[in-house]
C-alpha cells in the first residue's frame, strides 16, 4: 500500500493522534537534549585533542605534498572542467567549514549533519505539508495552485531553514563573544605584565575563564594549540579571526601583529582595547536604551490607545446614541 493510499484510509480522527505523537517525540527528544547537563571543561579538552591532532595531520600531509616532484600535464576539456567542480565543490564545503566554526560547530561530523539536513529538510517540510493537508480540512478545500504553491515554499523553506539556523547560532555566538572580551584581555593584561608569553597567556586564561565565557575559553585555547603547531604566527591569528567573525577580534588580532612588527608593549595595547570595548558596549546599551521609546511607539498605538479611547469615550458615545 502507497503512502498516499495509507492517509486516504485514515480519518481526520486518525491522523490527528498519530500527528500529536510525531511532535511529542520531537519535542521531547529537543528538550533532552537541550537540558541535559554536560561538562564545558571535559569537552574543551576533548576538542583541544582533535584540533592538535588535526593541525599535527594537516602539517604532515602539507610537508609530504611539497616533497613530491611537480609536474605539468597535458589537459583535455573534461578534465579541467572536472578540476574546476572540484575547486569549486572544495571552496563551497570550505565557506560551510566556516560558517558552522563561526556557530561553535568545528567536527567533521557537524559538516556531515548540515549537508544532510539540507538534503532532508526540503523532504521532511513535504511530508509535514502533506500530512497538514489531510489533518485540516480548509486546507483541502484551497484550489490546486495555491496548494501546489505552498507546498513549494514549504519546500523552499525546508531547504532555507539549515542556512538560517547556523547563521542566528553565529551571530548570538558573536555577541557571547564580544561580551566577554574585555575580561579575557584584563587577563591576558595581567599575564602579559607576570611575564608569560603570548601562547601560554592564552592558554592560561582560557583556563580562567572557561566558567563564565566558556566561547571565548575555546578560542583561546584553540589559538593556543595553534601558537604551539603551526610554524607561522600569523596563520593562527587569522583562524582565530576566520572562525569567529568578530570584528572586536579582528581588531585585537590586527593590534597584536602591530605590537609584533613595531615591539610596543601587548599589555598596554590589551588594556587599552578592554576599555574601548567596555565603552562601545555601554553606547550600545546607551543606544538601545534611547530608541526604546520609539520602538514602543508603534504597539501603543495599535493596542494600548484603542482600548484607552474605549474606555473614555465608549460610555458617551452610547448615552449619545440613546439620547439621538
Amino acid at each position: 500500500m502507497s503512502p498516499v493510499a495509507f492517509f486516504d484510509t485514515l480519518s481526520a480522527a486518525e491522523i490527528v493522534p498519530i500527528g500529536a505523537a510525531i511532535m511529542i517525540v520531537a519535542f521531547t527528544i529537543v528538550v533532552w537534549f537541550s537540558v541535559i547537563e554536560r561538562d564545558p571543561m571535559r569537552d574543551r579538552v576533548k576538542a583541544m585533542s582533535a584540533h592538535r591532532e588535526h593541525l599535527r595531520q594537516r602539517h604532515i600531509k602539507k610537508q609530504s605534498d611539497a616533497s613530491k616532484p611537480s609536474f605539468r600535464e597535458r589537459k583535455s576539456l573534461f578534465s579541467s572542467f572536472a578540476s574546476e567542480m572540484r575547486r569549486a565543490k572544495g571552496e563551497t564545503t570550505e565557506k560551510v567549514r566556516l560558517s558552522l566554526a563561526q556557530a561553535g560547530w568545528r567536527s567533521n561530523e557537524a559538516l556531515g549533519i548540515f549537508f544532510a539536513a539540507k538534503m532532508l529538510g526540503p523532504f521532511a517540510m513535504f511530508g509535514l505539508s502533506f500530512v497538514a493537508y489531510y489533518m485540516f480540512e480548509s486546507l483541502q478545500d484551497m484550489q490546486p495552485a495555491l496548494r501546489t504553491a505552498s507546498m513549494g515554499i514549504a519546500v523552499l523553506c525546508g531547504f532555507i531553514i539549515p542556512d538560517v539556523v547556523v547563521s542566528r547560532m553565529a551571530r548570538r555566538r558573536g555577541i557571547k563573544l564580544e561580551r566577554g572580551l574585555p575580561d579575557a584581555l584584563d587577563l591576558m593584561v595581567v599575564c602579559t605584565e607576570a611575564g608569560l608569553g603570548m601562547d601560554s597567556a592564552f592558554d592560561r586564561v582560557s583556563n580562567e575563564v572557561g566558567r563564565s565565557h566558556p566561547e571565548v575559553a575555546d578560542e583561546l585555547s584553540l589559538t593556543s594549540v595553534e601558537l604551539n603547531i603551526l610554524p607561522n604566527r600569523t596563520e593562527a591569528l587569522n583562524n582565530l579571526v576566520g572562525r569567529t567573525g568578530v570584528s572586536t577580534i579582528e581588531s585585537v588580532v590586527s593590534t597584536l601583529a602591530q605590537t609584533e612588527r613595531y615591539g610596543t608593549p601587548v599589555s598596554q595595547s590589551f588594556r587599552v582595547l578592554a576599555a574601548d570595548f567596555r565603552e562601545a558596549r555601554l553606547l550600545r546599551a546607551e543606544e538601545k536604551a534611547a530608541r526604546l521609546p520609539a520602538t514602543l511607539t508603534i504597539p501603543m498605538v495599535l493596542f494600548i490607545l484603542p482600548c484607552l479611547f474605549a474606555v473614555l469615550l465608549g460610555p458617551a458615545i452610547i448615552n449619545s446614541l440613546d439620547t439621538f
